[in-house]
């Protein structure tokens, strides 16, 4: 299946791309999504993502076909022939 990864905020500016397109395995979760794109943007990148493995932090918003999803062990369904995941950080505001 083909998945296209929408990256928004900290997240397009620490992988240096703002979408990306991956082939997935048939019934791919958006764990399995996460996992491949932590192989290849490392460490930092999911660093911002997961507080633990299995759990994201909580200002990490991920949305599969426009709907929002918290659970990792979600399976992914094309919308269309892809599917579309888009991430973003949603920062608290500095100041006061």
């Amino acid at each position: 299946m083909m998945v296209n990864v929408r990256l928004f905020g900290m997240l397009g500016i620490l992988a240096k791309e703002r979408s990306v397109a991956l082939h997935m395995a048939e019934r791919a979760t958006l764990g399995d999504v996460l996992a491949e794109l932590g192989k290849r943007f490392g460490r930092e990148f999911m660093d911002r993502i997961l507080r633990v493995p299995g759990e994201m932090h909580s200002y990490c918003r991920v949305f599969v076909n426009d709907i929002p999803v918290d659970d990792l062990g979600t399976e992914l369904e094309t919308n269309g022939s892809v599917a579309e995941v888009g991430m973003i950080l949603l920062m608290a505001s500095e100041g006061g």
